[in-house]
């Protein structure tokens, strides 16, 4: 790790809640810079860096959920350490399709699966659990980059670039702007074999040069995606594909109005947990 992320100033947000507004107030946190989540009897811890948290989008969430829900939080500075390491030893394997089986190495599976990708994730985000990367993993199975290069966005633990390569990608570049998920997902790409991977710290995909991927993958969040859409519809090649994810069904919308206007065709989409998935292609 880089002198520069052991010095990062970290928050940790304690929130007590009714456990069954748990997942969905985690789900709006990961949306606001939080990248680690730790759950606990009375509700659960989460951590972000001081600098990027914005403080008023955070009191916003929880204030509307305070108006639903008993829920009281409080706000204190620690230091970067590995803090769900206790998380990443015990959170179960997950199957996804009856096809994908994401777990650690230390998971005893006997079953057998076509597709088995093992994740360390310390403190990066994708571990095949929470609906966006099941619905990404899913359709990466049903439309396989076979012979394809391909870019993965906000790569986080690199669960996505994996599972590329598994499918069939000639090459596979990751990115992204957290020095922690680049070493993870270095670390991940070791674990599972793969050696047509490389990441990079990057904040977009302008940033990386000379490339023109048959695939892009991007599951990250709505406000980015908006972003960058101009930029992956910009590197794809000609019928290239670009998977988005990382957003709520209500932002299809207005997401799929600008990838129109793009030249990029809906191919497919799907939904779990009201987060969606999309999948397009681009114009000749």
């Amino acid at each position: 790790m880089s002198e520069q992320s052991v010095s990062t100033q970290y928050l940790q947000l304690n929130v007590r809640c009714n456990p069954e507004f748990s997942e969905v107030l985690i789900a709006e946190l990961a949306l606001l810079e939080f990248d680690t989540f730790e759950e606990n009897r009375s509700g659960f811890s989460a951590f972000a860096e001081e600098e990027k948290l914005d403080f008023d989008a955070c009191k916003e969430v929880l204030e509307r959920y305070a108006e639903r829900t008993a829920l009281s939080y409080a706000i204190q500075k620690v230091a970067r350490e590995n803090w769900n390491k206790e998380w990443e030893s015990h959170y179960p394997p997950v199957v996804i399709d009856g096809k994908i089986l994401v777990k650690t190495a230390f998971h005893e599976v006997s079953e057998e699966y076509p597709v088995v990708i093992n994740i360390t994730p310390k403190m990066s985000f994708g571990t095949g659990h929470h609906a966006t990367t099941a619905q990404m993993l899913s359709f990466i199975l049903q439309y396989p980059p076979a012979g394809q290069a391909v870019v993965d966005a906000g790569c986080g633990t690199g669960i996505l670039a994996v599972m590329a390569e598994k499918m069939g990608a000639t090459s596979v570049i990751g990115f992204d702007n957290d020095p922690w998920c680049i070493e993870n997902s270095l670390e991940n790409y070791r674990l599972n074999q793969c050696s047509k991977i490389s990441s990079v710290l990057a904040s977009g995909i302008r940033e990386i040069e000379n490339i023109q991927p048959g695939t892009v993958l991007a599951n990250i969040n709505k406000n980015i995606i908006l972003r960058e859409l101009p930029a992956y519809a910009a590197s794809l090649s000609e019928n290239g594909l670009l998977f988005l994810s990382g957003f709520y069904s209500e932002d299809v919308v207005d997401l799929d109005t600008l990838a129109k206007s793009l030249g990029l065709l809906l191919l497919d989409s799907s939904e779990q947990d009201n987060w969606a998935c999309l999948i397009y292609r681009k114009s000749a």
